[in-house]
């Protein structure tokens, strides 16, 4: 149960400290293992896998129908696959596989996205569509007894999307704001810059949700022809798994599928990737960073190469099981992270190897080191069958629970037929795992990897720790994050021409002057510091009831420390951020803010009326909306980096009646009310949140005060 309340309440402080006026992955400190570790038992003996038959046919126009029973429950999953990956996208397009897919069930001729959703909820099954690497998905999950609804929603989706342009644009706004917040962080730059290494101009490195850039410039077009070019039935694959006998599923797939014209064949481009003779190390400075993300990659093996199960064994020794070497030699031996692991990933084409890790800012040339010297050392000796044995029973003993449900089963059949497999190769999947030899790993270890050759990608303060990685590799390519461009091969944006500053708009910046103006002007302005306490009610998704917190206070330190304190009938809760890192506690438990949420919040909300006429700020008007019937100005204001709010303004008064942005795909409004004046500063004692239009907090202040000392230790995490 308190592992369910702690995010509701991070939810609800993170809420609290965006509606009080003037309030705007983990960090790790591991130590090596040093407490007496219980050897497990050994493991049994392999439960022996039988998978299930399945009967195959193709439809007139080229689409292949598998089928699978599985009559344990009264339930069916339809799942189909075409050729509609990131791989296939125009130069320039990135994302437009990934929208396309999502956007299938956003309207089709005969149904809007809200009939789509009622009509499988009513039911209780579920649709939905996405884009891989090389594949798009649809897929539906009904009870066999609407196994007519299912087929039917699911060819509509695929056959007759229209793209409404209302649902087009809500994609974009959701699609931008979930970006920003991934490119504030190391992990997901780090993951996308190696990638864009490894392959270079080869499709399998194109950045699958996209740039802002490609986002901003996809149009309904780019969905239509994507979707008539690829969305076709040959190369295309149905599988319907459950409670259904095959003649039956055939012909239901004739009826729902048959009419489906056939389109031009599909294969993808030949573009050679790049090739290194020596590593290829790239920093990228992000001075932010409290930790450093790692990745070490390069090109591996397609999935049909003859040591596909070889490469499954090495990366399950490397770092894909839970007793793998870099979580032993990084975690364990040396306390230098919580994590570390190891993947390949396979296409037609070859794809790729990766192993990362994360750890502290002054531990990221040590760490980089150990991890390239346990691939080093996989090449020297053979692994002990202490090792290799454990590794293999793994991933035969996952394979049986990858296939429990009808999902699951059609994952595995239709991932094995889109790489010209049968039956047999599923059949005897733990078998050919099995027969792997510790000789086997340490040819593909000497053979296929290559660390000598690897590209390599940090993602941290790089003036922490740059010197001592030149130590070891001295060809270190230093990138400000500023400059990132993760669509060019050196991931660097090319330098622009110089160009005249964008004009001011006068009447927005009047606006907004009047606006500080109306708070207290140069007092608002110039505040230091600031203690609110009060009351409120939270409505946060996906709790069952509003909770009530009785009591709460927050200090701000100017410009961005904060802290918020509060009780409810679940706990006390202290969440603080102190201009570089936020943390999060409940009782005896301390969380970062891995994901960078707290300092995301400061370049929204209220606070940015404090940055009006700084440079890198710009401000636009709009025209006149109604807030709670009465007409407002709108004025747009937004960073350099283009985090975007809104401000409703009174035009009688110029005070602010609300504010408006969107974050993390959610549009998050805050009206202010009940102004009251402390020391000189306007300060809205009354505030009422929304997500999405959803009310989700009101929050009244009882006191506060303007620039009353503020200890700076209150926004420390505790112990550090």
């Amino acid at each position: 149960m308190r592992k369910q309340i702690l995010p509701t309440l991070t939810a609800a402080a993170l809420l609290l400290a965006a509606a009080l006026p003037g309030v705007a992955g983990a960090q790790t400190d591991a130590k090596p293992e040093t407490r007496k570790r219980v050897t497990p038992p050994p493991a049994g003996p392999a439960k022996e896998v039988h998978f299930p038959a399945f009967q195959e046919k193709t439809l007139a126009n080229g689409l292949r129908v598998v089928v699978i029973e599985q009559h344990k429950q009264p339930l069916v999953s339809l799942r189909l696959v075409v050729k509609g990956g990131r791989s296939y996208e125009p130069e320039g397009k990135s994302g437009l596989a990934e929208a396309t897919a999502l956007l299938l069930t956003k309207g089709t001729a005969s149904r809007s996205a809200q009939q789509i959703a009622q009509t499988i909820d009513f039911v209780g099954g579920n649709v939905s569509a996405n884009a891989g690497l090389e594949s798009g998905y649809a897929t539906a999950g009904v009870t066999s007894d609407q196994l007519d609804l299912g087929f039917d929603l699911l060819s509509d989706v695929v056959l007759h999307p229209t793209f409404p342009q209302d649902e087009v644009e809500r994609w974009r706004r959701q699609a931008l704001s979930a970006l920003q917040i991934q490119q504030q962080t190391a992990s997901y730059l780090a993951s996308r810059a190696v990638e864009r290494l490894v392959f270079g101009n080869h499709p399998y490195g194109r950045p699958a949700s996209g740039t802002p850039e490609s986002l901003r410039g996809l149009t309904r077009d780019d969905f239509v022809a994507y979707h008539k070019g690829h969305y076709v039935p040959n190369g295309s694959f149905l599988a319907v798994v459950g409670d259904v006998k095959p003649a039956d599923a055939f012909a239901r797939a004739e009826r729902a599928f048959g009419g489906w014209a056939k389109g031009a064949d599909l294969t993808l481009p030949q573009v050679a990737p790049p090739r290194y003779e020596r590593n290829r190390i790239v920093v990228v400075d992000k001075p932010d960073a409290v930790q450093t993300e790692i990745r070490v990659a390069q090109v591996a093996i397609p999935y049909r190469d003859p040591d596909l199960f070889t490469a499954e064994v090495y990366s399950s020794v490397t770092g894909g099981s839970p007793a793998a070497r870099l979580y032993e030699e990084i975690r364990k031996k040396r306390g230098l992270s919580y994590g570390a692991q190891s993947f390949f990933v396979e296409g037609t084409q070859p794809g790729f190897f990766e192993a990362s890790t994360f750890t502290k800012t002054e531990t990221s040339a040590e760490a980089l080191k150990v991890a390239l010297d346990v691939l080093r050392d996989l090449q020297k000796e053979p692994v002990p069958a202490s090792e290799l044995d454990p590794a293999k029973t793994y991933i035969t003993g996952a394979f049986p629970l990858e296939i429990e449900t009808a999902d699951g089963i059609a994952d595995k059949v239709l991932e094995a037929m889109k790489y010209g497999y049968g039956r047999d190769f599923l059949e005897t999947y733990d078998d050919k795992i099995s027969a792997v030899t510790a000789a086997d790993v340490q040819r593909f270890a000497r053979e296929r990897i290559h660390p000598e050759r690897m590209s390599i990608v940090l993602v941290g303060n790089a003036s922490a720790f740059t010197d001592a990685l030149k130590k070891t590799f001295p060809d270190v390519d230093v990138v400000p994050v500023a400059d990132l461009d993760l669509t060019r091969n050196d991931l660097r944006k090319p330098k622009a021409a110089a160009t005249a500053p964008a004009a001011a708009d006068p009447k927005a910046l009047d606006l907004l002057r009047q606006a500080q103006a109306a708070l207290g002007g140069k007092a608002f302005v110039e505040q230091k510091t600031q203690i609110a306490k009060g009351s409120a009610t939270m409505s946060p998704p996906g709790a069952p009831q509003p909770i009530a917190i009785p009591t709460l206070v927050s200090y701000r330190q100017y410009p961005d420390a904060e802290r918020t304190e509060m009780t409810t009938a679940m706990g006390a809760m202290v969440q603080a951020y102190d201009g570089t890192r936020g943390w999060t506690q409940m009782g005896p438990q301390t969380i970062d803010d891995a994901r960078g949420q707290m300092k995301e919040r400061h370049s929204y909300g209220y606070d940015l009326l404090r940055k009006v006429g700084q440079p890198g700020y710009t401000a636009h008007a709009l025209p006149d909306e109604p807030v709670a019937g009465k007409p407002a100005h709108v004025v747009e204001l937004a960073d350099a980096q283009g985090h975007t709010t809104r401000f409703y303004l009174d035009p009688g008064t110029n005070q602010v009646l609300k504010s408006a942005y969107e974050t993390n795909g959610q549009k998050v409004e805050t009206a202010y009310s009940d102004y009251r004046d402390v020391n000189g500063v306007k300060v809205p004692f009354k505030t009422d949140v929304s997500q999405d239009g959803t009310p989700v907090l009101k929050v009244e202040l009882s006191e506060v005060q303007v620039n009353a000392p503020v200890d700076a230790g209150l926004f420390k995490k505790p112990g550090a």
